[in-house]
C-alpha cells in the first residue's frame, strides 16, 4: 500500500510541479537594451566549473522522513556553478578578482555551456530566471554571484561586441545616465589584488 501511495504522489507532484522547462526567447534585446537591463556585464575567463544539486523545499516539507521522496530525482535539479576570474567590469558591484555564475546545464533549461580556460561576455542577473517556474527552490544568492543564460546577450569574448558595449556607454554617458562601472574608481579586492 505504501509503495502505491508513493507512485500515486510521484505522479500527481510530476503533473502539476510544472518542472518540465522548454528554453523560449522572445526576440534578443539589442546591446543597449541589454546592458540597462543587465545587473552586471564582465568579461573574464572561466576558470572552472560544477554541478550543484538542488532539492525541492516542499518536498522537504512534505516528506521530512521520507527518504524515499527526499532523494526523488523528481525534486531535485541540477545546475551549473562556474568561477569567472574577472578582466575587464563594465556594470555591476564586483568586490572580487573572481565571481561566482550559475547557468542551467543547457538544453530546455536555457542553461549555456561554458569551456573552461575560455574568455566571455557575461550579461548577468542577480536573481535566477528559473524562479517565476521552480519557486519551491533555494537558488544560490550571494555577493559577487550573477546568473546568465540563452535569452541573454552571454557570448564568448568578441570585439564587436566590446565595441557596441563601449558605444552604448558614450550614449548613456551622453544622456547623464549612470549605469557603468566607473572606471576611475576601480574596485577593491577583499584579498588586496586587483584586476
Amino acid at each position: 500500500m505504501k509503495t502505491i501511495t508513493t507512485i500515486l504522489t510521484l505522479l500527481l507532484l510530476t503533473s502539476i510541479s510544472g518542472r518540465i522547462i522548454a528554453c523560449s526567447c522572445i526576440g534578443q534585446r539589442t546591446v543597449e537594451e541589454e546592458v540597462k537591463h543587465a545587473d552586471a556585464l564582465i568579461v573574464g575567463t572561466i576558470l572552472s566549473k560544477k554541478i550543484v544539486t538542488l532539492t525541492d523545499s516542499t518536498i522537504l516539507k512534505i516528506y521530512p522522513n521520507d527518504t524515499t521522496m527526499r532523494n526523488s530525482p523528481m525534486g531535485k535539479m541540477k545546475i551549473a556553478h562556474y568561477d569567472l576570474l574577472v578582466q575587464d567590469i563594465y556594470k555591476g558591484k564586483i568586490t572580487n578578482d573572481t565571481l561566482i555564475i550559475y547557468t542551467g546545464l543547457g538544453g530546455g533549461d536555457c542553461g549555456i555551456k561554458f569551456e573552461i580556460g575560455k574568455k566571455y561576455i557575461i550579461y548577468g542577473e542577480k536573481e535566477t530566471y528559473f524562479g517565476q517556474v521552480n519557486n519551491d527552490f533555494k537558488f544560490p544568492k550571494a555577493i559577487n554571484t550573477f546568473w546568465t543564460y540563452n535569452c541573454l546577450r552571454t557570448t564568448s569574448y568578441l570585439q564587436d561586441e566590446i565595441a557596441e558595449i563601449e558605444n552604448a556607454k558614450r550614449k548613456y554617458i551622453d544622456k547623464d545616465e549612470v549605469i557603468f562601472a566607473d572606471p576611475d574608481s576601480p574596485p577593491t579586492f577583499k584579498d588586496g589584488g586587483d584586476i
